[in-house]
């Protein structure tokens, strides 16, 4: 799912994502021992349960649209708590600071800091399940060739989707650790959309809190921070309860609803989290100042599907790293009241 959509918005909006137009074969490589019980299914168990408690630091690229970009990783757990920093080695210059309660992203050209919560996953950006079941409801796992990533052998999951609602994802992990190595994200027609690969990575006894900290002083930076659900201004809250979605996409539901202050605007926002256990789709729902201001169509940035639309005054805004056939059904049967 979008699995830390803070953070892939960062990415696509910030981060300049990486791409490339033909997939690249798998390499020969020596077989991989994995036990006999040991399928698809419990590969991804492991990578869900032990690879964020790996401390480690290496580099990867970011493919998207024809575009390259480079970053580097460091990731660790200290005094229990899971915690990583990502800093681009390509485009403008910036930094991500991430732990188990907020992502820090700073952008040191124009001395801005941006503070909002942060999500469950950690490690490169990436869409991964959330739970074995929701999995199996709408996507088929296929188990597929060895590889080889960054020196370290990876077995090779195709994620089918079972229907155009959603992308196909194909995984590297590695079995002994449970690392997830490479990434790409698949359109239902077959073209690829994205990949995110290590291109090295070195494992870690441990890592010093210090690898966590800023590399620029931003003591005097200008800081936007959103909050948490249930944070902040609460003017609407009761009104918003009544916002609801009347038609989904066959294994959708509504997995969050909240009330959130964020850094693009100094009004409460609704806020909806649509999943199906692995894609996940965020509705904003807020009333603008002008009705002016408010769009209405579809708009694309990568992978990432964005549909708007005005109702009963406020400005709807469905997006998510789905098909653009999802958007607009979702964000076309939102409506307020019985």
């Amino acid at each position: 799912m979008l699995k830390n959509s803070s953070m892939r918005f960062l990415f696509a909006a910030g981060f300049v994502l990486l791409a490339a137009s033909v997939q690249a074969q798998s390499p020969v490589v020596s077989p991989i021992k994995i036990n006999a019980q040991s399928d698809g299914h419990a590969l991804i168990t492991k990578m869900l349960d032990h690879a964020d408690q790996i401390n480690y630091q290496g580099t990867f690229v970011f493919m998207h649209n024809g575009r390259l970009d480079s970053m580097r990783i460091v990731h660790g757990v200290v005094d229990g708590e899971v915690k990583e920093r990502l800093t681009s080695l390509s485009g403008e210059p910036r930094e991500v600071v991430r732990d188990d309660e907020t992502v820090t992203c700073v952008w040191p050209k124009r001395s801005l800091v941006t503070v909002d919560p942060s999500s469950a996953h950690h490690g490169i950006p990436t869409i991964v399940p959330r739970e074995l079941e929701s999995l199996t409801q709408s996507y088929t796992v296929i188990s597929g060739p060895n590889s080889r990533i960054a020196e370290h052998d990876c077995k090779v999951l195709a994620i089918k989707p079972v229907d155009q609602f959603r992308y196909g994802y194909e995984l590297c992990i590695e079995p002994e650790s449970g690392m997830l190595l490479r990434s790409k994200m698949i359109h239902p027609r077959g073209h690829l959309l994205e990949e995110v690969m290590f291109t090295n990575v070195e494992y870690l006894d441990s890592v010093d809190h210090i690898n966590f900290h800023p590399e620029n002083d931003i003591e005097n930076f200008t800081w936007r921070k959103s909050t948490r659900p249930g944070e902040g201004a609460q003017a609407s809250v009761e009104d918003s309860k009544g916002w609801r979605v009347s038609k989904l996409p066959p294994g959708f539901s509504v997995s969050k609803i909240s009330q959130r202050l964020m850094t693009t605007s100094d009004e409460p926002v609704h806020h909806m989290v649509v999943s199906d256990g692995v894609a996940s789709v965020s509705v904003f729902i807020i009333k603008p100042r002008k009705l002016s201001n408010m769009f209405e169509g579809l708009s694309r940035r990568g992978s990432i599907n964005a549909f708007s639309r005005g109702f009963d005054d406020h400005q709807i805004t469905v997006l998510g790293e789905v098909p653009n056939e999802t958007v607009k059904m979702i964000g076309s049967s939102i409506v307020h009241g019985d």
